[in-house]
């Protein structure tokens, strides 16, 4: 029913697929999205991780076969050699725990700014460079 709802409204629903989603049910979900399709990348919470699985390249390689949408992967990804190994097969990546802890620590909302800045840049020199 919401997946109806967001159709007829012109509003794209968004929905995830994790790595322990069953394949009858990740068809089912990537039937009903619209705008992307959001790949979790890692089993568990989000936030930052040293490594990421070693699957998550076929997982997303299995999803594109099934879907035209783009597909973007989320979830651990906060170093620059994250990004280097996904860019290559995602169509965007979503950083969100890494950005949050720079902001966290930083002592004002100028040095949040500039650190989230320098680690956008270092990200996408990464993916530049892969």
């Amino acid at each position: 029913p919401l997946a109806e709802i967001c159709r007829r409204e012109d509003f794209s629903l968004i929905q995830l697929v994790t790595p322990t989603t069953p394949r009858d049910r990740a068809l089912r979900i990537v039937a009903s999205s619209t705008g992307f399709l959001y790949y979790v990348s890692v089993t568990g919470i989000t936030g930052e991780r040293k490594e990421l699985p070693s699957d998550v390249i076929d997982n997303v390689a299995q999803l594109r076969r099934e879907t035209d949408l783009p597909v973007c992967i989320g979830f651990g990804i906060s170093r620059p050699e994250h990004v280097a190994m996904l860019a290559p097969v995602a169509d965007g990546l979503i950083v969100g725990s890494a950005m949050v802890r720079r902001v966290a620590e930083a002592n004002s909302p100028q040095a949040a700014a500039k650190s989230v800045a320098a680690f956008v840049q270092e990200l996408r020199q990464a993916i530049d460079n892969a």
